[in-house]
């Protein structure tokens, strides 16, 4: 160990992804640097997921059952309850970390004591594991006041939890995910407010990948209609919270949230729609209208909609739209204030 190696707690919430589970503790088990633990919290799992990560615990992996499936709640446990570490990683069931990334969040945040966590880039990877690779949000790695960052977070959805390696210190100042209104995004919560007690570490190679599919659960709460909601939910709580508190940066992004948000809507709507879910397609172009009236002078918007009045699907449409969203350029200059940071010389 070097002079200082403060533990690391990852916390792996479960609920049947044993079919994942040897590549999610392997790549914890990967990890560069040693000082952690590994606690895996399953939610009354009815595949054989205890039997799989059984096989762990003689490498270290704490294995906990809830009585019952708390769903989200898991990550309350997880950090208040059975998590140790100085620092904390949530990360799904069906995620994957890389060997480096622990060691280099880590040695940003013993660097910097103002940073309260670390973001690091993602790919998407398939049910398959074949990988989707993403352009980086940013142009280099950098530290940044944690003001400058928050209102990157009424626009965009670049966080996941795998990606985000945070400092106990700072999550304990804002209350932790006990007063997140929505845990299906409670990375994107949580990383807000995190910015607002800290700053902001951002490693520009790709730290985690990130499982998408359609089994997985923001796929789920698209299908129910409970994810735009909860979306639309956080885009106001964030505005209330910078009115109460002062950051009018935040509040200046409030109209452009909404587009993109009613923007992102077409995309689920197209989903719905190549899943011949016309009622749940209709939900979300009469909710991208009601966030953006502009959106009905869109092709895609109109589009769609003979789609659903149609009740005909334009597979090749949807799915090269799902592309470009998932593959759209990004590459930004990092925000104001921002300090560049050479990972090797860590």
């Amino acid at each position: 160990m070097r002079k200082r190696d403060p533990l690391v707690s990852i916390m792996i919430p479960n609920f049947n992804h044993a079919r994942y589970l040897d590549e999610c503790i392997g790549s914890v088990l990967a990890q560069t640097y040693k000082n952690r633990e590994i606690v895996l919290l399953d939610n009354q799992s009815t595949d054989n997921s205890l039997d799989v990560a059984a096989k762990y615990q003689e490498d270290g992996v704490r294995l906990c059952r809830n009585a019952y499936n708390v769903m989200n709640k898991s990550y309350s446990i997880l950090a208040n309850s059975l998590a140790e570490g100085e620092y904390l990683l949530l990360m799904g069931a069906d995620d994957a970390i890389l060997p480096a990334f622990v060691e280099k969040a880590v040695a940003i945040m013993e660097r910097y004591p103002t940073v309260g966590y670390v973001h690091g880039e993602r790919d998407f990877m398939r049910g398959d594991g074949s990988v989707i690779e993403l352009d980086p949000f940013f142009n280099c790695s950098f530290v940044a006041p944690g003001e400058s960052v928050m209102p990157l977070y009424m626009v965009t959805t670049i966080a996941h939890p795998a990606q985000g390696i945070f400092r106990r210190s700072a999550f304990q100042r804002i209350g932790g995910y006990d007063m997140e209104i929505d845990h299906m995004n409670a990375d994107k919560s949580l990383w807000f407010y995190l910015s607002a007690v800290g700053d902001y570490g951002y490693i520009r190679e790709k730290m985690c990948r990130i499982r998408a599919g359609a089994d997985n659960q923001t796929a789920l709460t698209q299908q129910n209609f409970q994810h735009p909601v909860l979306c639309h939910l956080i885009i106001n709580d964030f505005v209330r919270f910078a009115r109460q508190f002062g950051y009018p940066k935040v509040l200046a992004r409030r109209e452009e949230a909404l587009r993109r948000l009613a923007g992102d809507f077409l995309v689920y709507a197209g989903n719905m729609l190549a899943q011949r879910n016309f009622e749940g397609a209709f939900s979300y172009l009469v909710y991208a209208r009601i966030l953006d009236r502009a959106i009905t002078d869109d092709d895609a918007w109109k589009r769609l909609g003979r789609m659903h009045d149609e009740k005909k699907p334009d597979n090749d449409f949807i799915q090269a739209r799902n592309t470009m969203f998932a593959r759209r350029a990004r590459n930004y200059p990092p925000p104001d204030g921002f300090e560049p940071i050479a990972l090797e010389s860590l």
